[in-house]
């Protein structure tokens, strides 16, 4: 990979769509980069960072890590805790379900509240800053493409952006950007984070809970997407099971809704 090309690339596709940015750290690679990516395209006085943290261990780590990464670029950075948003969010489909109880989802769905909560907190900020500067204010989408292959992201949360400037790139080439920027003098290995966890649960890991390494899951998601219209199950090993299963069953959070087709292309009805 001719990383100082692809670089060039996302940065003018970013200077194409976006004139200001909006993006959600969580003190992992991948919103580190999409920071970096934009303040290259954009300049640094036009991004805007946000860490969101839910507990007390997110502002003891990943906020602490987000903040320290957000001033060494200089973009403008906040703080936002999303804990009541988030308690809320849970405690009305928990009554939904069970009016006794506050406490009746599981965790991976609450643990998913926490995602949408932080989606609504960048988009109602992106939407004040478009009002305020009258410009193109953009969602910078942080998912990359080991993570958005299986869908291990949620729907309305972080599988949700304007833009997603390195949905393309696998891990392995998340950390090969970073490692360009560390070796121009941008940055410092010690802001590489090279434990990726979507922050979802205290001490949750994306690695502990998928059962697989994304080092392991890389060459099933490249052979996957290169046999992808004549795929055989039948010849899959166990990691490319894994992934394939994931991959289909998850694949609607990256499509458009389906719209049923009523009309023609002249707007007549057609049942």
């Amino acid at each position: 990979m001719n990383v100082k090309a692809v670089i060039n690339t996302i940065c003018s596709e970013i200077k194409s769509h976006v004139d200001t940015a909006v993006v959600g750290l969580s003190g992992g690679a991948d919103s580190f980069l999409v920071m970096l990516l934009s303040a290259e395209a954009l300049g640094r006085e036009n991004v805007y960072a946000f860490s969101l943290p839910y507990s007390d261990t997110d502002v003891k780590t990943f906020n602490s890590l987000s903040k320290m990464y957000a001033d060494h670029i200089g973009v403008h950075h906040t703080s936002v805790s999303i804990k009541a948003v988030a308690d809320a969010l849970t405690a009305t489909i928990s009554g939904i379900f069970d009016p006794r109880s506050s406490s009746a989802l599981s965790t991976l769905n609450a643990g998913n509240a926490r995602s949408r909560a932080r989606m609504c907190v960048l988009y109602g900020a992106a939407h004040h800053l478009n009002e305020t500067l009258n410009k193109r204010v953009r969602v910078m989408g942080t998912g990359n493409l080991s993570e958005d292959f299986i869908g291990y992201d949620t729907k309305g949360g972080d599988a949700l952006a304007d833009i997603f400037p390195i949905g393309q790139l696998f891990k392995s080439e998340v950390y090969k950007l970073l490692e360009y920027f560390r070796d121009q003098g941008k940055i410092t290995e010690a802001m590489i984070n090279r434990v990726p966890s979507a922050g979802l649960w205290e001490n949750q890991t994306d690695e502990d809970e998928l059962g697989y390494t994304y080092n392991a899951m890389e060459p099933a998601i490249r052979h996957i997407i290169k046999h992808y219209s004549h795929i055989d199950e039948s010849g899959l090993d166990p990691i490319q099971h894994f992934v394939w299963n994931r991959h289909t069953a998850n694949k609607h959070k990256h499509e458009a809704p389906f719209v049923i087709k009523l009309r023609d292309e002249k707007g007549q009805m057609i049942p």
